[in-house]
């Protein structure tokens, strides 16, 4: 594999794009990127809507991350699997830490246990760090970088920061799973970085999933390949960086789709999702 094919496909094993709305078949450009390495989706919809836009996933990507929001108000972990597994998801993207650090640990241990991965976040390396070290001791599989101003990171946000996702994140909480980005559509990233900017950022400070929100397309995709080609091509982005980070993914994405709790058992459980 020559080197521009190989860099364009490890920058698709780091972005997951977002969707929205109903549709029965995935954009051109996203069934494009699950050819060459994208691992999954984030559904940005609930009810039936949200099972439509998973199983136009598994249909081009059997093994894909599904990823989605979440029940705004599940009481617990299991109850929020089932409905996640309910609605086709196995990462739930909006895993908040818990006034109790313990709350951290049962919420993450009986989601996972369902086969749903967790995002715990937003990780900014303020605060109390105690359910973020709960939740690591937890196994949690992601963990999400914000967007609020890290301290000692020159002003940027936590998902832009070295030393809040490197330093204080992998290096004080010896934390070793996949550190995904919040969206980088949000008004703040665009004004001062822009996207693609941003997604180079991201991955240089130890970012391995950049996650894409509903209003980025396929130009705002070409545009991170260009901007991650030359920062590769300067220098600033080590190619392996990128094969880090798309190694760490690829082992949440098989583990993701290894079988747990038979899913009858989950839907019987609770109501799905819905709009």
């Amino acid at each position: 594999m020559n080197a521009p094919h190989r860099l364009a496909v490890l920058v698709d094993s780091c972005l997951l794009p977002s969707v929205s709305g109903s549709a029965d078949r995935l954009p051109e450009w996203i069934l494009r990127g699950l050819e060459r390495g994208t691992p999954g989706v984030a559904v940005h919809t609930d009810g039936a809507d949200a099972r439509k836009a998973a199983q136009a996933l598994r249909a081009a990507a059997p093994d894909a991350l599904a990823g989605h929001p979440g029940p705004p108000a599940a009481s617990d972990g299991s109850t929020a699997a089932a409905e996640l597994v309910a609605a086709g998801a196995n990462l739930h993207l909006g895993v908040r830490p818990g006034a109790a650090a313990e709350t951290t640990r049962a919420f993450v241990t009986a989601l996972q246990t369902h086969g749903v991965a967790a995002a715990l976040g937003p990780f900014t390396g303020t605060g109390s760090l105690r359910p973020f070290a709960e939740g690591a001791a937890a196994g949690v599989r992601a963990i999400t970088a914000g967007h609020a101003a890290a301290p000692g990171g020159e002003g940027r946000p936590a998902v832009l920061s070295q030393s809040a996702v490197t330093g204080t994140l992998r290096g004080e909480l010896g934390y070793g799973g996949v550190v995904m980005s919040d969206v980088l559509d949000a008004p703040d990233i665009i004004e001062s970085w822009g996207v693609p900017g941003a997604a180079v950022l991201a991955w240089i400070a130890g970012v391995d999933l950049v996650r894409l929100g509903p209003g980025s397309g396929a130009g705002v995709r070409n545009a991170i390949h260009a901007a991650a080609a030359r920062a590769v091509a300067d220098g600033d982005l080590p190619m392996g960086r990128l094969e880090e980070a798309a190694d760490r993914v690829a082992r949440l994405r098989r583990w993701a789709s290894e079988p747990r709790m038979p899913v009858a058992a989950l839907r019987e459980r609770v109501v799905p999702l819905e709009a």
